[in-house]
């Protein structure tokens, strides 16, 4: 056809040059034929199609992880839904996806952009999908996944306080113990270390500060479109300025007593003041993120609780398979929790370790032991194993309902093998892609699932946890080897549990085939740890071996 298009064409130019005595060339070809690379000029895509191919592709592109370009294709249909009034369940889908993007973005809360002002966040693009349709789901599970991811922000800056805080203790301790041996050479070495650890927490607070948002919650202040609005209050009971005149102070009592190996009891009460002082200050900041964080982290637990609860109500109205993985976010989110207490009774116990003398590389040993003691009790310590409890009830649930669904999957691809219609090659090659497909959606399931039952299992056998369970910790190490018989993890889970449980003889035998199985390279970590602890192993067993006997001999 394109070539009697062109003879065409040829011939028509020669005929009209001929009847009107043209002396130039022909008319192009390229203002008669059409650009092959550009779709021919029809009839405008309706708009319901419009929307629904944006949609489709917003979702694929949120699925590649192209979160930008997916954000753009959901604004757009959100813009042509509205312009439209296309129905409500389309709009809070359209929003819904912008959510999601901005969350997988990190832009939680509402943000400013310099050429655009200040931008809605995923919460508010959640709430904003809720108002429309208050039973949707997806958005309301989205506000509990944008809490708990706010939660680690805030319990992060905490932790950042909290590690500060126990280094004053151990510069305050340093320093009392220094001038009560002024003057001895015991005495120096503890107020030299006092000196370091305090230089190396001041040049940490600069930088601290330099961050700007430790000690000021820009999130406490709204500002207006044009980004501009009041500051955000300084957190703690002392300024910025008094903070480090303190320190200061704190500095030139310690390297006049250093320097002149003389001082008085009021030296030694400025020094000692001035660290309660700023443990007191930064405490009342670390107070203030625990609790934003602690907040974030009790909503997300409340949400998913319910989207679970009218989840179940709704499949079983609809006679389908709930879902289910929701019971993963609320295995996190209690594991949250649980470390949230944990945390804190630590944070007492190693207090109590710096009190008793225990030098700086010892400190998380110690207090790791006082932790762990029955005498040690407390309200967090209570608290963080209910919490560990409940996020191994819900590893349990989601590892079952994660099983059942594998089966329906495989029973799904068998079925689709027992219709294949083998005259038809189309139906053939096509059962067959969708065969290739279920097996490679059921293999990456299994991967998520080995992860979880890790999950439960470290759960079981990590004493800090408090549920301490060998023969459970060996049920879920059989899981992982039914799952990947190759993989010798669970060798390392039974070994591990053993090992806590000091039964020297069966870890012993655990981690040597884990070490005969595993790989140099993708399990150099953990064959590191199996080394160390065979040696244990070896040197339990031979005290053991010679117990009652003389060894001096």
């Amino acid at each position: 056809m394109v070539s009697m298009n062109k003879l065409y064409v040829f011939g028509s130019a020669a005929l009209l040059a001929v009847l009107f005595g043209c002396s130039g060339p022909p008319t192009p070809e390229s203002e008669f034929q059409p650009n092959p690379l550009v779709a021919e000029p029809g009839e405008e895509t309706p708009t319901d199609e419009r929307i629904a191919d944006l949609l489709q592709e917003a979702k694929q592109q949120y699925d590649d992880k192209h979160y930008p370009s997916a954000f753009r294709m959901a604004e757009q249909a959100e813009n042509l839904i509205t312009e439209y009034e296309f129905p409500d369940e389309d709009l809070a889908l359209a929003i819904t996806i912008q959510g999601y993007c901005l969350l997988q973005r990190g832009q939680i809360d509402d943000y400013f952009v310099e050429s655009f002002g200040t931008q809605e966040g995923a919460i508010t693009k959640f709430r904003d999908a809720l108002k429309i349709n208050n039973e949707d789901f997806r958005s309301s599970l989205g506000i509990g996944l944008a809490q708990f991811r706010r939660h680690g922000d805030s319990i992060r800056k905490a932790e950042s306080l909290s590690n500060g805080i126990i280094m004053m203790e151990g510069i305050a301790e340093d320093a009392r113990r220094g001038f009560k041996d002024i003057g001895t050479p015991e005495g120096k070495a503890h107020l030299d270390e006092a000196h370091r650890k305090l230089g190396i927490f001041m040049a940490n607070r600069d930088e601290l500060i330099k961050l700007g948002y430790i000690f000021r919650d820009t999130t406490t202040v709204k500002k207006d479109k044009n980004g501009k609005g009041d500051e955000a209050k300084w957190l703690g009971e002392i300024t910025e300025g008094k903070g480090k005149l303190v320190l200061e102070d704190m500095n030139w009592a310690l390297e006049d007593a250093i320097n002149e190996k003389t001082a008085t009891a009021k030296d030694a009460k400025l020094v000692d003041d001035n660290a309660r002082t700023v443990i007191q200050n930064w405490q009342k900041v670390k107070s203030h993120w625990r609790m934003r964080g602690l907040e974030d982290l009790q909503a997300a637990r409340n949400r998913f609780l319910s989207v679970r609860k009218n989840d179940i109500a709704k499949a079983e109205e609809l006679e389908r398979m709930r879902y289910f993985w929701v019971d993963r976010d609320l295995t996190f989110v209690f594991q949250s929790l649980g470390a949230f207490f944990l945390d804190m009774g630590l944070e007492q116990a190693r207090v109590q370790a710096i009190r008793e003398g225990a030098t700086e590389n010892r400190v998380e040993n110690r207090a790791r032991e006082i932790y762990l003691d029955k005498h040690f009790s407390s309200y967090e310590k209570e608290q963080s194993k209910r919490n560990y409890e409940a996020a191994l009830d819900y590893t349990t649930s989601f590892v079952r309902a994660h099983q059942m669904f594998e089966m329906m999957r495989i029973n799904k691809r068998e079925a689709a093998d027992a219709n294949d219609e083998n005259s038809n090659p189309f139906m053939v090659d096509l059962v067959s892609r969708y065969q290739n497909m279920m097996d490679e959606l059921i293999q990456e399931g299994r991967s998520v699932r080995a992860y979880m039952i890790l999950e439960a299992a470290a759960m079981c056998i990590e004493p800090l946890f408090q549920i301490r369970d060998t023969k459970r910790a060996n049920a879920w190490a059989n899981e992982l080897q039914s799952l990947d018989p190759s993989n010798p993890i669970h060798h390392f889970v039974r070994a591990t549990a053993y090992f806590l449980g000091s039964d020297w003889e069966t870890a012993k035998t655990e981690y040597e085939a884990f070490m005969q199985q595993s790989s140099i390279t993708q399990d150099s970590q953990r064959r590191s740890l199996a080394r160390m602890r065979l040696l244990q192993c070896d040197q339990n067993l031979k005290r053991s071996g010679n117990a009652g006997e003389d060894d001096t001999r």
